[in-house]
């Protein structure tokens, strides 16, 4: 029998569905899920992270505008400027209107999230008929649990490199040659999308290297495949030349940021900087933050696969780094969505998967929607005062000029450079250093009363988070009186950004 009719005969979808319908459907899909995460991206009211502003918008808005904060990140050229140029890209179409420059990331963020849900649809349904062994609309279940996943709602249409590198992941995966078949063109799209994603997050290679052996181990090399060779070689030193130009036009002159890259997270160590982490950190809290409620599937639709093995491997690597995130694993999403896939169509009681969608969108909504969103509330009620303010809190606490697009900006924060004058340092050394937040909150009070009104100027409005009433009202009472109170948050891993979020108005003593 030949190859094509058993191909048919284990697929019976292939059979029942004709390849044209298939076609036709797809844009109608994509246009579903453009819609789904264009409600995601614009419904967002809370603040996650500070790289969704400061490693992506405020370098973009910058380049665009010409201001915007840029991050020691971005003077020692440690980052690719792939990421920001796509948003760059926004505000070229926005212009000076100040509702799409507030809309466009959002847009941008809703297409790259869509793209990776469809993709990962396809990626699914391929893999399961052709290297899963599974059969059936296997994409489908992939697909809803991903849309339903209220991790994904909460952050995958945010501006964070993760989830351009988890979005170029699964294209390299759904292109990826399962078949062994290494000489058709879907092969160096894979190849195209596997580069640029370890040109955005270096960590990617571990991902990309163990299928990689995976894939030559399994397929035979023959004198025909010099030029499958020559064109992936080609390919690759063509994508490293393109964003080595897009690096120099956007920094100016000649730099290579993945070696940059390299020499502080891995020759300076400096990473640790910014936390750590214990080694068991993704496995006890990352995947369960980002699987929620479909752990018990997760774990039953696991399978021995090359899969697995480059899940592990990946997850053994970002182990055995000492700062540690949850984004850092976003990559991991869609394999362990396709095992949970699996786990759903073995699961006999699926009614139980159904009171979990419940639990997810309760979720959803509440970090979406409520938790962390004084935040955005303080920066909405301040862009529309155009007046000073100093921000004592936690460096990178509220967005920037992507927000407030004011050249004219009269405001500051206390910031959090680290120690790049240490070579390789030890955790003691890095605990040693004190950054000027952490001066802050060495001693509020003596911080203000040497520096507040001096090098950092006297604003109109002041705002904290609530833990720090008591040192403001002591030290600032007489010039300060509370203004504004915004719930921010119920509960925060940082202690210092607990509660809610008080602003403190000068007094005009004119007025009395």
């Amino acid at each position: 029998m030949p190859m094509s009719t058993r191909a048919r005969l284990r697929n019976p979808f292939a059979s029942r569905t004709p390849r044209k319908h298939k076609d036709v459907a797809k844009p109608k899909l994509f246009l579903f899920i453009l819609l789904v995460r264009l409600v995601n991206a614009t419904t967002l009211e809370t603040y996650f992270q500070a790289d969704e502003f400061y490693q992506c918008l405020e370098p973009a808005h910058r380049l665009v505008y010409g201001y915007g904060y840029l991050t020691w990140e971005w003077h020692q050229k440690l980052r690719s400027s792939i990421h920001p140029l796509i948003y760059a890209l926004g505000y070229l179409v926005a212009g000076e209107n100040r509702f799409l420059i507030r809309q466009m990331p959002k847009v941008i963020g809703a297409v790259v999230a869509s793209v990776g849900d469809f993709y990962l649809h396809e990626f699914v349904q391929v893999y399961d008929n052709d290297g899963g062994g599974g059969g059936g609309n296997l994409g489908w279940v992939a697909l809803c649990l991903s849309l339903l996943n209220p991790f994904n709602w909460y952050v995958s249409t945010r501006s964070f490199s993760n989830n351009l590198e988890t979005t170029l992941t699964i294209v390299a995966l759904r292109y990826w040659p399962w078949d062994h078949e290494i000489g058709k063109g879907s092969w160096y799209i894979s190849l195209a999308c596997g580069v640029v994603s370890c040109i955005i997050r270096p960590t990617n290679a571990l991902i990309q290297i163990p299928l990689g052996i995976w894939l030559l181990v399994n397929t035979r090399i023959s004198r025909t495949s010099a030029e499958w060779i020559y064109l992936s070689v080609l390919v690759v030193l063509a994508i490293l030349a393109l964003s080595t130009g897009l690096d120099y036009l956007f920094y100016g002159e000649l730099t290579f940021p993945l070696y940059n890259f390299l020499e502080f997270n891995v020759i300076k160590n400096l990473s640790i900087f910014y936390g750590v982490a214990p080694w068991h950190f993704y496995i006890a809290q990352a995947i369960p933050l980002m699987m929620m409620t479909y752990i018990p599937m997760l774990v039953y639709g696991i399978r021995c696969s090359i899969l697995l093995a480059t899940s592990l491997i990946y997850l053994a690597g970002l182990s055995l780094l000492q700062h540690k995130e949850f984004r850092f694993i976003l990559p991991l999403q869609p394999i362990m969505l396709y095992y949970a896939a699996r786990g759903y169509r073995k699961l006999k009681a699926k009614y139980l998967v159904i009171l979990g969608v419940f639990a997810n969108i309760a979720i959803a909504l509440f970090f979406a929607n409520v938790n962390e969103r004084g935040v955005m509330d303080l920066v909405d009620f301040l862009e529309s005062t155009n007046s000073s303010v100093g921000f004592v809190m936690p460096c990178h606490s509220t967005p920037w000029q992507s927000h407030f697009h004011n050249p004219d900006l009269q405001m500051w924060f206390l910031t959090c450079e680290p120690p790049l004058h240490l070579n390789a340092p030890t955790l003691d050394e890095i605990k040693a250093y004190r950054d000027e937040s952490d001066q802050f909150y060495d001693d509020p009070a003596g911080f203000l009363a040497r520096r507040f009104g001096t090098d950092l100027v006297e604003p109109e409005y002041v705002a904290i988070f609530s833990p720090l009433e008591k040192v403001i009202d002591q030290e600032l009472g007489g010039r300060y009186i509370e203004s504004n109170r915004f719930f921010n948050s119920y509960f925060h891993w940082d202690g210092r950004r607990n509660g809610d979020i008080v602003l403190y108005r000068k007094i005009d003593h004119n007025l009395e």
